[in-house]
């Protein structure tokens, strides 16, 4: 048996699983001199089951990829109290399917709780029965200080009723992804993320004005009607992330969660570039005031697109998440087709779709998995509807106007640069166009696209990637 990088570390597949010890410590050095031993080991992924507060954290300190194979590291938290079992039917499932699809990917996982006794031999325990072992067999292999342990009798329990299936092969499952595919996909989370952020950003300059009447920017200058810092970015993008944040802490759509935490944003300035909440709509205030949504405009359609990057593997559920995400704040059901619309162009883009394919892929995920008539689309997106560039600037209402925009300029246009310019310098409603675009774009060309200099000075960049990397884990993991 290979040897474990820290003292209380035990593999349950060599190899491949390990569990073991929170890596965290008081002192950052200590902490990350664990990290560093487990990558070094060749860990990639991290599958934290301590409660939010219990320990000091220490995903931050993660990087990004390993140094040596270029593999992404992901970090995901599904919590159990030390000595406690799931409470929520379905809980232990998705925490076994990240594991499976973590291992089927590649990845070598280090499953953690706080001492690596408790919890992780439950959670260790049930993986050993969903592979076939029976009950007595699966707990010898665990750590004997939790099998003579009183406190940890019910979690025993557990693991002897656990009824999982057996592994066995699926001939008809999906086969495993290749790393090369994995590194596009993690381009494409990112660039969709970080297009969206430095998109808004870039349009918070010129929102409002009239075309051929400023200076045509070209970076990120900041400034605007609310005289932003370069690289902040407003209501667009953090609207999103308090919708990508509520669907990784639920794990499923909850329209009260993501109104909460829209609150918390409006009044506490959470998840914003600057700790204020800036460039909220009349329509969107009103909408949480009043406890039921208003009509409002297309500015709620950004939220598809994250609803497309949490769940790209169930297009079906994208479209109806979609429309139930812009219904927390608008009642408008033009709105929500509209949105719809832009989730199937995210999920072309994430499928791989080049620029000249897109409206094509679209039309047939719509066609296949909406739920809805496929005329929506056409009259939206169809034959000649974005053959004549519409016209930007000014304050537009309607969200076909804004999708056959967004459409053209990227189907004009080189990149995601080229395209982001040409949006932004029409003014007008500039940031939600840009949003628009940005989003959609960063996806289809992945983050490599996005000027290096944008990246550098978008603000928050690396609760983005976060984001983008755990959306991703997400999206590829469980399976039901």
């Amino acid at each position: 048996m290979p040897s474990a990088p820290l003292p209380d570390g035990h593999w349950i597949e060599p190899q491949r699983l390990m569990v073991g010890e929170y890596p965290g410590a008081a002192v950052i050095a200590e902490t990350q001199a664990r990290i560093d031993a487990l990558l070094a080991a060749g860990f990639s992924y991290f599958i934290d089951l301590t409660e939010a507060g219990e320990r000091p954290p220490y995903d931050h300190l993660l990087p990004e990829a390993r140094a040596d194979d270029g593999r992404y590291v992901i970090y995901v938290r599904k919590a159990i109290g030390e000595h406690a079992v799931p409470l929520v039917p379905g809980s232990m499932e998705e925490i076994l399917e990240y594991i499976a699809r973590a291992l089927e990917v590649g990845h070598r996982i280090y499953l953690h709780g706080g001492t690596g006794i408790g919890r992780v031999n439950l959670v260790a325990g049930c993986w050993l029965r969903r592979a076939g072992l029976a009950a007595d067999a699966a707990l010898e292999r665990l750590n004997p200080l939790w099998r003579c342990n009183p406190q940890a009798e019910r979690q025993r329990q557990y693991v002897q009723a656990w009824s999982g299936r057996a592994l066995e092969p699926d001939v008809d499952a999906d086969p495993p992804l290749d790393p090369a595919v994995l590194r596009i996909l993690r381009s494409r989370y990112q660039g969709g993320l970080i297009g969206l952020a430095c998109a808004d950003a870039m349009g918070a300059s010129t929102q409002f004005r009239t075309p051929g009447h400023f200076a045509p920017v070209s970076g990120l200058i900041g400034g605007g009607q609310w005289q932003l810092p370069p690289g902040a970015w407003t209501d667009d993008t953090a609207m999103s992330l308090c919708v990508a944040e509520s669907l990784l802490a639920m794990e499923s759509m909850d329209p009260a969660d993501q109104r909460r935490r829209y609150l918390e944003w409006r009044q506490r300035g959470h998840l914003t570039s600057t700790g204020q909440c800036i460039g909220i709509t009349a329509a969107v205030s009103a909408s949480l005031s009043r406890e039921a949504p208003v009509g409002g405009g297309p500015e709620a359609m950004t939220r598809a697109g994250i609803i497309a990057l949490f769940s790209a593997s169930h297009p079906r559920r994208v479209f109806a998440w979609s429309a139930a995400a812009v219904a927390v704040t608008d009642a408008s059901v033009a709105v929500r087709n509209a949105a719809m619309i832009y989730a199937a162009l995210m999920l072309a883009a994430l499928g791989g779709a080049r620029r000249d394919e897109l409206l094509a892929d679209a039309r047939d995920l719509w066609s296949t998995h909406a739920g809805v008539p496929i005329g929506i689309y056409d009259v939206a997106l169809g034959d000649g509807a974005v053959r004549t560039r519409p016209v930007a600037g000014g304050r537009h209402t309607d969200p076909f106007a804004a999708l056959r925009l967004v459409v053209a300029t990227l189907l004009d246009s080189e990149g995601y640069r080229d395209g982001l310019l040409a949006i932004v310098n029409e003014g007008g409603e500039a940031d939600l166009h840009g949003a628009l675009f940005g989003h959609l774009a960063g996806a289809l060309y992945g983050v490599e696209a996005i000027p290096p200099a944008w990246r550098a000075v978008v603000l928050r960049g690396a609760m983005l990637r976060d984001f983008a990397d755990r959306l991703l884990a997400a999206a590829l993991a469980p399976r039901d």
